[in-house]
This record gives structure tokens, sequence and C-alpha cells, in this order.
């Protein structure tokens, strides 16, 4: 096993479930900016395995939800994945920065509100703990 390998099965095994979901939602901005500039200078091949990654997070992400807590919030998300790894698929067919730009565009809210709670949690933990 290469150290990075052995490093990520570390980092993997000891995060909590909210640390692990951040860092999705990460990899699938990173991708998809990836994707973007692959496209746009031309590395088609590239381009589409960046978008394939992130679509395939972003699908991991979609059957994350769970609509007994929150079946509305859950609808909506659902569709909004769904629409993300459809722009992403286009992109990668069609070696499109444009689709990879209008996926991020929609995406990138949700990943961001979500890192933030996250983060606020983290820091809430970290008060009640201290204090």
């Amino acid at each position: 096993m290469s150290p990075i390998s052995a490093y990520t099965k570390v980092n993997v095994s000891t995060a909590s479930a909210r640390q692990i979901m951040v860092s999705l939602f990460q990899a699938a901005l990173s991708n998809m900016r990836s994707a973007a500039s692959a496209f746009e200078r031309g590395d088609y091949h590239t381009g589409s395995r960046m978008a394939e990654k992130a679509a395939a997070i972003v699908l991991g992400l979609q059957g994350t939800l769970n609509d007994d807590v929150a079946p509305d919030l859950c609808a909506r998300l659902r569709d909004l994945y769904t629409f993300v790894a459809w722009r992403l698929g286009m992109a990668g067919t069609r070696f499109s920065a444009t689709h990879v730009r209008e996926a991020e565009r929609v995406f990138a809210p949700v990943a961001e509100a979500f890192i933030q709670a996250a983060a606020s949690l983290s820091d809430d933990i970290a008060l009640s703990a201290a204090g």
C-alpha cells in the first residue's frame, strides 16, 4: 500500500461522518472546477474524467438523503443533485466547460451551506466541551 493510500485510509477510518461529508462536498467542487479548467484548455480526457468523478460524488451524496428526517428538503436536494449529475454527464459527453459551470453554480451554494453548518456545529461542540 502506498503512503498516500495508507494516509487516506487512516483519515477516513478516524473521521466523523460530518468530516467525511464536508470532504465529499469539497471534493465534488474541486473536481467540477478541475473538469471545467481541463475542458477550457482542450484536455477533454481529463475534463471528462473529473466531471465523472464529481458526478459520482454528487450521486453518492444523493444516496445519503434521509426522507424520514426532512422529506421536503430531501425531495428538493434529490432534484438538485439529479440536475447537477445530469449536467456533469452532459459535460463529459460534450466536452463542455459550460455544462460543468452550470452544475457548479447550482451545487456550490448547497456545498458551502453544508460546510458552514458543519463548522458551526464543530464550534458549538468545542464551546460546550470547554465550558
